[in-house]
């Protein structure tokens, strides 16, 4: 099953309301008043509402019978947006809204996609806007396709080093080990139809841009 969570209106996709109207949404904070706004009612809602006025959040408490948690609270909206995704068996979750603001709460929502029990579960979770995407590849062997959509692709080691081979691209690896800090595989383009990765070793954040 797959979901959408929205946390706000930055940096989205042009027309993904309407491109994406009949997919199940969850609604983080801000994001559950922009739902309601396009006439699209969430599975659920998460959040202390603090983004919202209070005239805004008691339009929310009557439409969607929102109920705020604690601001004062161990994880972030997101955090736990992703957490009841989980929990409700969503194997593909959708990130829109998540960057272009704070730069901690974007590192937060890296420490998501890395958390070992979402993995471990095999659930499958994509941060895109309107310039990216990003996702976390664990060990094993992937397929990407060229696109006109993202003209690069970049691979970031996170958790330690890791070992990546890469065949379709514009610059091919073999066994090339990365290590934390390394700039080697950033701006890397896919030449062939279909490009291969072996992750042989370790984890890597893949992240799909273009030029706006």
């Amino acid at each position: 099953m797959k979901i959408n969570l929205l946390c706000s209106d930055r940096n989205l996709p042009p027309y993904i309301f309407e491109k994406e109207k009949h997919t199940h949404w969850g609604g983080i904070d801000r994001g559950t008043l922009i739902l309601s706004n396009h006439d699209i009612t969430p599975v659920y809602t998460v959040g202390d509402f603090d983004s919202v006025s209070n005239e805004e959040r008691e339009h929310l408490k009557q439409v969607l019978n929102i109920h705020p948690v604690n601001a004062e609270k161990d994880d972030t909206d997101l955090a736990l947006g992703v957490e009841e995704a989980v929990n409700k068996g969503y194997k593909e979750i959708n990130i829109y809204g998540a960057t272009g603001g704070r730069l901690d709460h974007f590192m937060g929502m890296l420490q998501i996609l890395q958390k070992p029990l979402y993995f471990n579960k095999k659930v499958n979770i994509i941060v895109i806007d309107k310039q990216n995407e990003i996702q976390l590849l664990n060990t094993g062997q992937y397929q990407i396709s060229k696109t006109s959509l993202y003209k690069y692709v970049s691979f970031i080691p996170v958790n330690g080093e890791a070992t990546i081979s890469l065949s379709g691209f514009k610059y091919n690896l073999d066994h090339q080990r990365l290590e934390i800090g390394s700039t080697l595989t950033i701006s890397n383009e896919v030449e062939e139809e279909v490009a291969t990765i072996d992750l042989e070793e370790g984890q890597v954040l893949q992240m799909k841009s273009k030029d706006l």
